[in-house]
Formats: C-alpha cells, sequence, structure tokens
C-alpha cells in the first residue's frame, strides 16, 4: 500500500505547504486529491532548491520536445518543463518557465469545470506563457 509512503510525505515533507492538502492515492489520478496552486508552486520550490536545473529539467515533460506537452509550448529554445493532468473537463499545468531574461519561475494553472475544449484551454495558457516568457524582467 501506498499509504505509509504518503503519510510520512505529508508528515516529513509537505507539512509547512501555505495550505492544507488532501492526497488519497498516488496516482494522481484521483478527484479527491486536493491541492491549490499555492501549494503545487510551493512543492516545485522545495525541489527547485534541492535538485539543480540541470539535473532536474530533463526529467519532466519539455514544452515541444517530449511528455504530454510535445505538441504544446514549442519555441527554438524550450522554456516549459513540467507537468499535466487531466480529466474530464478539468486541467492543471505546473512546473518552471524560463524566460528570455533567463530567469526561472515557477507556476500552476488548475482549470476546473470549463465546458471549453480542452485544446482552448492549452491554447490560453501558451498565450499566457509565451507573454510572460517575452515580456518578463
Amino acid at each position: 500500500s501506498i499509504q505509509p509512503a504518503m503519510r510520512l510525505m505529508q508528515q516529513s515533507y509537505l507539512s509547512d505547504l501555505p495550505d492544507r492538502v488532501r492526497w488519497v492515492d498516488g496516482s494522481g489520478l484521483s478527484r479527491y486529491n486536493l491541492f491549490t496552486p499555492r501549494s503545487i508552486v510551493a512543492v516545485w520550490k522545495k525541489i527547485y532548491q534541492k535538485v539543480p536545473k540541470e539535473r532536474l529539467f530533463p526529467l519532466l515533460a519539455t514544452g515541444g520536445v517530449n511528455g504530454t506537452v510535445a505538441n504544446w509550448y514549442k519555441a527554438d529554445q524550450p522554456y516549459f518543463f513540467g507537468k499535466t493532468g487531466t480529466l474530464a473537463n478539468n486541467h492543471s499545468l505546473s512546473g518552471y518557465l524560463v524566460t528570455h531574461s533567463g530567469k526561472t519561475l515557477i507556476f500552476s494553472f488548475m482549470n476546473s469545470h470549463y465546458l471549453a475544449s480542452t485544446s482552448d484551454i492549452r491554447r490560453n495558457m501558451q498565450n499566457i506563457l509565451e507573454y510572460i516568457r517575452d515580456n518578463y524582467k
């Protein structure tokens, strides 16, 4: 059972998150797992502080290159490294955004209970990320 490991993680590594979490299963596919975007960002920040980005980024889905974002967030120089999560009418994207100025930003989008197509949601997120990538100093 994954429950003892999840309990240990919550008590040891996730106890200082900004919001209380509910973690029901280890697959990430449960609608009963409840994390806020702010807590997701806090987890990404902890990881970024422990693992050098040269080692970390190749482990993640890379926009326009591989994983669940191979067809999204394309650019000559990859700028998105992270994870997605999709269930019916729910789509999340979180991870690291590398700006043209060289800064690495951490973010989390959680779109839920929408009636638009997931492609429209992704397109809007891509537009926002590209704007930030191009304009953040």
